[in-house]
């Protein structure tokens, strides 16, 4: 792969998985399937500066709860 000045970020949403356990048409098992409700998704961006804070750092800090 060539290296590209952008950034490409791909947020799945409701993923159930790709199958059962084959790969000709079996279903998924009843346990991964999603079931007829409600849900929710929600993400994060945030910015940040590797002088200050490495993204490790970053990645064990906590967000503030919104309410």
């Amino acid at each position: 792969m060539k290296r590209k000045g952008q950034v490409i970020l791909n947020l799945d949403y409701k993923q159930m998985g790709v199958g059962g356990d084959n790969s000709w048409g079996a279903r998924t098992h009843d346990e991964f399937l999603l079931k007829d409700k409600k849900y929710s998704y929600s993400f994060r961006l945030r910015p940040f500066c590797e002088d200050l804070q490495t993204p490790m750092e970053l990645s064990k800090q906590g967000f503030p709860v919104i309410k």
